[in-house]
């Protein structure tokens, strides 16, 4: 196939393929999705003088979303994991996943480019990822004042570019082994650069397209992506300057409006492209496409610039350079749907529900009036119009303003938006409550909560599992199989904190690779806990088997230590554990046989033991007989001292007690002598008064006479 007709081909497959700006519909979905999710929703227009609120859900969805998928990728040590394939390819594998982790995440922004694509593929449907080998650049170099057999040595072992006589002289000659003074050169040579290393980069979706009848991209049939570098950068990257100066400027083309939905700061206000000579900006296209040659199906990569009109490259390769993730799958087809296309017209309506809700308020706190005017003044209407509080309405006449009731909504607005938020979170599974709220604050019990939260995780884990399956696995292979074809020298990587050598020109192709999931949300917890059941399932083993064991040995119980320690972090669980295996092991468990029988020293200090201890409690039961028999003489001596000292208390007792008595009775006889006496003088003055009231009454009745009172 010559040159024309490949790029006829091209041509026709990138006008059929869906992607670019030429898919009226998934470009405009895209539009929209993005418009959305800055509050821009051109579909849903205020009113004048009425509430331009905007619902967030589609924004608010992502934001909750993203968290937990990139800490699902990020949280943990293997994203991927490559299978072995046998007991002697365990190393192997091993190595060749943690030196796939470190180019993705330490010579590549790992981070950055997941968030992206993470981004991406929940707003616009598919997220993008481009990978690709970048030569390492070479060096020049200046040598100044070389002789003629140190000009011939750096010719030897390098690319000489150029040598003439040196510029500077020194003022002492350099004399050579005659005794004649030496020429000097100035030399300019070419080193050798590095090895070159892989790039990854998540990539515009607007920018990518493929052919329609795609469903998986690694085994698309046609796909391509565009670009819009300077011209220089062309140059510098070694295509020739005659097919640079042959692409045309870049303007604008095509339809731009995704791009400037994308801006938040007007990026693209002013026009694309621009440039003049090497400066310019222009759009070339590389094009992924598989095309029959002697019964094969090969996969070509093709660059091409002003459409299909310039033949920039073309070289075989192994693999489509891209990978691409969705998160709602559509069985059958490559586009799925995004966060964005599920929530759109839930937005819509929670918009259209708060604004009716603010314009109901404002209303109530605003509400129209009805002016009379034969009841009011010049001043009523400039009153009404300073509507502040304390400002008074001047009127002639009362009843000059009176409120025009008006209808209300007829419903609650605020009960309206939870029921559609619960709808869209039925519809994703994204749901509020899973991001660390308290669940027992938002329902009537926690399990309930927790029954919500699970369902929330299942259905994040789904699209966790579908990136994994997809995009991640593609890119991660990709990766490996670049390594594979590219990398030529040895390097010296640290590696779960140990330096290792790795030369990946030595891999096999791998096919079987498994991806971890569930390390990010709590799943790094529930792994530990389950590593820990596991450890004391197997404590309880060991204990009925009397230690080592046909069951557990001490290389399983290694294996399962090392294992909690990786699942907890830590990247280089060796310096904390020791490898039975090992030949230092081995050697300290020979040294240790060696050793006299510490079970035998033991019996025979437990012998020694039980004689002193014996001999001991002879010496102490002597020790108390004695000590007793003083004891109890000195008790007998204090009793009887205690018994005399109770008798003399006894008499001094019974002594005061009848000298008290005594006292006592002659105290009690001399006052009942002094009471009988005081009774006798008070009866005596008892009678004298009563015969004196008796004289007294017969006078009386001896002067009025009679019975007369």
């Amino acid at each position: 196939m010559d040159d024309e007709d490949l790029l006829a081909i091209l041509a026709d497959e990138r006008r059929r393929s869906i992607g670019f700006d030429h898919d009226s519909e998934l470009s405009g979905e895209r539009e929209k999705a993005l418009n959305y999710i800055k509050g821009e929703m051109t579909d849903v227009p205020s009113m004048p003088n009425r509430s331009k609120a905007v619902s967030t859900d589609v924004s608010d969805a992502i934001e909750t979303l993203l968290p937990d998928l990139v800490e699902i990728f990020t949280g943990g040590d293997d994203v991927a994991t490559f299978i072995p394939r046998g007991p002697e390819d365990e190393q192997a594998a091993k190595q060749e996943t943690d030196y796939l982790q470190y180019v993705v995440f330490q010579e590549n922004d790992g981070f950055l480019n997941l968030y992206t694509l993470f981004k991406d593929a929940l707003t616009v449907k598919t997220g993008v990822a481009k990978f690709w080998w970048k030569e390492g650049d070479e060096e020049t170099e200046t040598l100044e004042g070389k002789t003629r057999d140190e000009v011939a040595l750096l010719a030897h072992n390098s690319e000489l570019i150029s040598y003439e006589p040196a510029k500077d002289q020194p003022d002492e000659p350099v004399l050579g082994p005659d005794g004649q003074p030496l020429q000097l050169y100035d030399v300019v040579v070419k080193k050798p650069g590095s090895d070159g290393r892989v790039c990854i980069k998540a990539f515009p979706p607007e920018d990518f397209t493929v052919a329609p009848d795609t469903v998986l991209l690694s085994e698309a049939t046609y796909c391509a992506a565009r670009y819009r570098p300077r011209a220089q950068e062309l140059i510098a990257q070694g295509i020739s300057r005659d097919i640079v100066d042959q692409l045309p400027a870049y303007g604008t083309p095509h339809d731009d409006s995704i791009s400037q939905a994308r801006d938040e700061a007007g990026e693209s206000d002013n026009p694309r492209g621009g440039g003049i000579r090497d400066m310019r900006q222009v759009e070339i296209l590389e094009h992924f496409v598989r095309l029959e040659e002697g019964g094969k199906l090969q996969l070509w990569r093709v660059v091409t610039g002003g459409g299909e009109t310039v033949l920039i490259e073309k070289e075989r390769v192994s693999r489509v350079q891209f990978a691409a993730i969705t998160p709602y799958v559509i069985t059958h087809r490559f586009y799925g749907r995004s966060v964005a296309d599920l929530l759109m017209d839930l937005q819509r309506i929670n918009t259209a529900i708060t604004r009716g809700y603010l314009d109901s308020i404002y209303f109530a706190l605003n509400q129209r009036l009805e002016v009379d005017m034969g009841r009011a003044n010049e001043f009523t209407i400039s009153d009404l119009l300073r509507n502040e509080p304390g400002v008074p309405i001047r009127v002639n006449r009362a009843g000059a303003v009176t409120p025009i009731q008006a209808g209300g909504a007829g419903f609650n607005g605020l009960e309206a938006l939870e029921y559609f938020q619960t709808k869209a979170e039925q519809r994703t599974g994204i749901v509020r409550n899973a991001q660390g709220l308290n669940p027992d604050t938002l329902h009537e019990t926690a399990q309930g909560a927790m029954a919500l939260i699970a369902a929330s995780q299942k259905r994040v884990r789904l699209i966790a599992r579908i990136f994994a399956e997809t995009g991640i696995k593609d890119l991660f292979l990709g990766v490996h199989a670049l390594l594979r074809e590219h990398a030529s020298q040895q390097v010296q990587v640290r590696l779960r904190g140990n330096w290792t050598p790795v030369d990946p020109s030595t891999w096999g192709n791998r096919a079987d690779m498994s991806i971890e999931i569930g390390v990010g949300s709590g799943g790094k917890q529930a792994e530990l806990q389950q590593i820990t059941a596991e450890m004391n399932v197997v404590k309880e083993i060991i204990t009925l088997q009397g230690g080592e064991g046909p069951i557990v040995t001490w290389a399983n119980l290694y294996a399962l230590a090392k294992r909690f320690f990786e699942k907890g972090g830590c990247k280089a669980p060796e310096a904390y554990l020791s490898d039975p295996s090992s030949q230092e092991m081995q050697q300290a468990q020979q040294a240790k046989a060696q050793q006299p029988n510490p079970e035998l020293m033991k019996v025979q200090a437990q012998i020694q033991g039980d004689q002193a201890k014996a001999q001991a409690s002879a010496q102490i039961e002597q020790m108390k007989a004695q000590a007793k028999m003083q004891l109890d003489q000195q008790s007998a001596q204090h009793d009887l001292q205690l018994q005399a000292q109770r008798n003399q208390l006894d008499l001094e007792l019974a002594q005061r007690k009848h000298d008290a008595e005594w006292q006592l009775k002659q105290q009690e006889a001399a006052l009942t002598a002094q009471l009988k006496a005081r009774e006798q003088e008070f009866e005596m003055q008892l009678a004298a008064r009563r015969q004196a009231n008796e004289e007294r009454a017969n006078v009386s009745g001896a002067t009025f006479g009679g019975d007369n009172p």
